[in-house]
């Protein structure tokens, strides 16, 4: 007597852990490379035409338009920014610096003078582009 034998059962495979191990690294990946802190949030930076976008202001010294200056969210005066400067803490990058758009000139130049004194070598003024 010869029995029928049933014909194995494939199952199929299982896709949604796999669709939902994407989904869970697609919004990590939007929240972690969508934050950045921006320390020139209190300020209007200048317009330049021509602006590189890899240059952010996070870490910059930053001049209000009354001439305070600030590194982070701490007030600074310019005399620590330039022992800074002297003790070179810069790991080889250039100064940055962000200043209001409504900042003098003249005041602006006055701070690079003193910071010239100091040691300061490349220094970068981070600029927001202009609509054209």
């Amino acid at each position: 007597m010869r029995l029928k034998r049933k014909p194995r059962r494939v199952l199929p495979e299982n896709t949604i852990p796999l669709i939902n191990v994407v989904f869970l690294m697609l919004i990590f990946f939007l929240f972690a490379g969508s934050i950045a802190r921006d320390d020139a949030r209190r300020i209007a930076p200048p317009q330049s035409l021509a602006e590189d976008e890899r240059v952010r202001s996070t870490g910059a010294l930053v001049i209000d338009r009354d001439g305070r200056l600030y590194i982070g969210d701490a007030e600074t005066s310019i005399e620590a920014v330039a022992e800074t400067i002297r003790s070179g803490d810069s790991n080889g990058e250039p100064f940055k610096l962000a200043a209001d758009g409504a900042l003098p000139a003249s005041e602006l130049n006055a701070v690079l003078a003193r910071l010239s004194e100091a040691g300061l070598g490349e220094a970068v003024l981070i600029t927001r582009r202009a609509s054209q």
